[in-house]
């Protein structure tokens, strides 16, 4: 097995070992994927326009605009008019949908912390530098789609 496909199987067993956790901890919050990463994008885009946030999510407006209506009645996001151009619709985070994602994340790190309790301090010194690594090259890779 190549060392990308033995790669690709790794992430997967990670994630459907820690998936039960995560689930069940969103249970309350009634999230779907699409959600969660909709609510993502606007908050790396604070104030975005249907149209920037559908380019994002590589969706059309029309079905973007349909998942932001669903987070506008859950109270997560809010649409308002452009100051500038009364045409022009800006949709951002309300504190619900802030709130929410700052829940998500605690759940994620909560998670990966259980998981590093499993290691010992040896596996731990590996996998901090491993972590390091891919964090230099994560911010490599967002500087090159940068430019």
């Amino acid at each position: 097995m190549e060392q990308r496909d033995r790669l690709i199987e790794i992430i997967g067993e990670m994630q459907r070992d820690l998936l039960p956790s995560l689930i069940r901890a969103h249970s309350e919050d009634d999230l779907r994927l699409v959600h969660a990463v909709l609510l993502r994008v606007i908050a790396h885009q604070p104030v975005s326009t249907v149209g920037e946030i559908a380019e994002a999510l590589g969706r059309s407006r029309s079905r973007t605009s349909r998942l932001i209506d669903q987070l506008v009645n859950r109270g997560l996001v809010a649409r308002g008019e452009d100051g500038a151009d009364r045409r022009i619709r800006r949709v951002r985070l309300t504190e619900e949908g802030r709130a929410l994602l700052r829940r998500i994340d605690g759940m994620r790190v909560d998670a990966q912390l259980r998981l590093w309790e499993h290691l010992d301090d040896d596996e731990r010194a590996t996998v901090f530098r491993a972590m390091e690594l891919l964090a230099a090259a994560a911010k490599r890779m967002k500087q090159e789609a940068e430019e």
